[in-house]
């Protein structure tokens, strides 16, 4: 089970505009996501980062001098190149906080972040006003993980932690007061 996003989760939690967003929303979406690549190493870095990984663009640095990964040009990053460099720090475990507490709670940045962002577009329409998919707004809820044991009772698998959000007591007092967050 790897812990980061994969390029897919990052447009569904990233780039992806709330339900209900206009067309032109969609569209910039689409475009901005065909447009992300071929991206320079600076920018490779933060859309890691942004995936879960704790990168700087000297670590990008030394994986193209140890042959991890092996852009075209310098500081030309294709998609493969950034999803090698993402493949080697899942396998090191070098992960931004957020998803290393993630891989503390058992389960993955994707089962923390797709929660927070649906809980911020409900909240959003329940109130008529943004409220932004920041955990500072809401009271994250885990139902651990649960071990599934075999016919021999042996382990056979874990299924993950299972997050969702509620608003703070505080925000959501704010929001029927119709003050915003």
């Amino acid at each position: 089970m790897g812990i980061g996003l994969t390029f897919d989760e990052f447009v569904e939690v990233k780039l992806k505009p709330p339900v209900g967003a206009d067309q032109a929303f969609r569209q910039a979406a689409e475009m901005e996501r065909d447009e992300m690549f071929p991206m320079a190493t600076v920018a490779a870095s933060h859309h890691l980062r942004s995936r879960g990984y704790d990168c700087r663009p000297a670590m990008l640095d030394v994986l193209v001098k140890n042959g991890v990964a092996t852009p075209s040009e310098p500081d030309v990053w294709s998609q493969a190149d950034v999803d090698a460099a993402a493949d080697h720090f899942e396998d090191c475990e070098i992960f931004v906080p957020y998803a290393a507490m993630c891989q503390a709670l058992v389960c993955r940045y994707m089962d923390f972040l797709r929660p927070l962002r649906e809980a911020s577009e409900r909240e959003s329409q329940k109130y008529g006003r943004h409220v932004p998919a920041d955990d500072q707004y809401f009271v994250m809820h885990r139902v651990p993980p649960r071990g599934i044991t075999g016919d021999d009772g042996n382990l056979v698998d874990i299924t993950p932690s299972l997050i969702s959000f509620t608003l703070c007591d505080d925000i959501r007092e704010k929001l029927e007061r119709g003050e915003e967050v």
